[in-house]
């Protein structure tokens, strides 16, 4: 993946925070490859369906991990 920097002019006050990641097939294979190999491990805290995306990211209770919300059962 490639993170592509913004083209306009830089703030006044010197801070920027906008990007662009421009996803790249080869290296999206890549990382799959690995994964399915076992040298690239995911680390998956929850996983919540789309009805419950709000419940999931207000948790009272820190889960270790990414959180994913599933769009389609």
């Amino acid at each position: 993946m490639t993170i592509a920097r913004s083209t306009e002019a830089r703030p006044a006050d010197g801070l920027e925070a906008d990007f662009v990641l421009v996803s790249d097939r080869a290296q999206l294979g890549e990382i799959l490859w690995r994964v399915r190999d076992g040298r690239l491990r995911t680390n998956i805290g929850t996983v919540a369906t789309f009805d419950g995306a709000c419940a999931a990211f207000n948790r009272t209770k820190r889960i270790s991990g990414k959180t994913i919300i599933r769009v389609r059962p």
